[in-house]
């Protein structure tokens, strides 16, 4: 009888002894560290401008044979792009090809990161015992739980250049960082950041991209994007382990033990990315346009962002930043995109 109760309390106990994160991190599901997250989120957007800046080689190598020798150069060698400059493009026949490098050669990255990592354990056991009387029953249940919850938030802001991308990161730096899509915890893998720069080159070319405090009618605000994305991935486990014992004496003793353990992760991992053309890029932008649809743009008003870009930190209401002044625009983008939050709350 002894040894039932014991190897029943066991079992209970092993259910009891399966504990929760004191601090939960990324890595407890995901497998991959903050700084690794980020790092391969950067090699991914190398990677991307790498290829952009290639398949863009070829398509004015036809009329710039530089361009051609340059893609095909950077396609057998990548790490020779380090070098690549829009000065490499001289002359006045290649004025246009110049400005359009020039454009977006320091445009700036953000990239806003929220990890919020949840974690709960609830543990519960019931023990019955009875002894057998005359023409009766007594009967004796007992009940106990234990319920843990763990909550980790963890927010920063990391921002980058194309060109400091292109010319700065080493090759060391992506060995082993540049992976697939992780659809099971996808911040853990590619997200497709190479979409949110095609799309920002196109519309800044040929949709008149603006800046997010542009005003109708005001031209000269540097262009800038966000995207906002959001993963949530929730792993949920439960086991109920149980022993069942038959009465052979009339004395009070173990009959059953039952113990309920259930266990929830919730990660929710949101990376906000924005993208931003440098003040200074605003001065080829309007001649570019024009070339590229072939009408006039009319001339450009005071910067609306120039107060923005002189300052060496944006701080937001959700983001704080800073870096070149493409770079703080990128982060102001971030900052507004996740903004509503801010006013959503407040309503609540």
């Amino acid at each position: 009888m002894m040894k039932r109760s014991f190897f029943a309390a066991a079992a209970i106990l092993s259910l009891m002894s399966t504990g929760c994160a004191i601090h939960p991190l990324p890595e407890d599901v995901t497998g991959v560290k903050t700084y690794h997250i980020v790092r391969q989120i950067r090699c991914e957007s190398r990677d991307t401008l790498r290829r952009f800046v290639i398949k863009w080689l070829h398509q004015i190598g036809p009329k710039v044979p530089t361009a051609e020798d340059l893609a095909l150069q950077y396609e057998k060698e990548p790490a020779s792009i380090k070098d690549f400059h829009y000065d490499l493009f001289k002359g006045a026949a290649l004025v246009r090809v110049r400005s359009a490098a020039k454009l977006f050669y320091d445009a700036g990255l953000a990239y806003s990161f929220d990890l919020t990592m949840t974690e709960d354990n609830n543990l519960s056991t019931d023990v019955n015992f009875l002894k057998p009387l005359t023409n009766s029953q007594y009967t004796l249940g007992l009940h106990g739980s234990a319920n843990r919850a763990r909550v980790n938030q963890r927010t920063f802001t990391a921002t980058d250049t194309f060109s400091g991308l292109l010319t700065k990161v080493p090759e060391a730096y992506c060995v082993g960082k540049v992976v697939g899509p992780n659809y099971i915890y996808p911040i853990a893998g590619h997200i497709g950041i190479d979409a949110v720069i095609e799309d920002f080159i196109n519309l800044t070319l040929f949709a008149n991209l603006a800046g997010g405090d542009a005003k109708p009618g005001v031209g000269g605000s540097p262009p800038t994007m966000a995207d906002k994305l959001t993963f949530t991935t929730t792993v949920s486990a439960s086991a109920v382990p149980g022993v069942t014992f038959t009465p052979v004496t009339d004395a009070f003793q173990l009959t059953s033990a039952t113990g309920t353990g259930l266990a929830d992760r919730t990660d929710v991992h949101q990376v906000t990315v924005g993208v931003a053309i440098a003040p200074t890029g605003v001065v080829e932008l309007d001649p570019l346009r024009s070339y590229l649809f072939s009408s006039s743009r009319g001339g450009a008003a005071a910067d609306p962002t120039d107060h923005i870009t002189r300052s060496p930190l944006i701080v937001g209401r959700r983001v704080i930043g800073g870096g070149s002044p493409s770079e703080r625009l990128a982060v102001l983008a971030a900052d507004q995109a996740k903004s509503p939050e801010v006013e959503v709350r407040r309503l609540r």
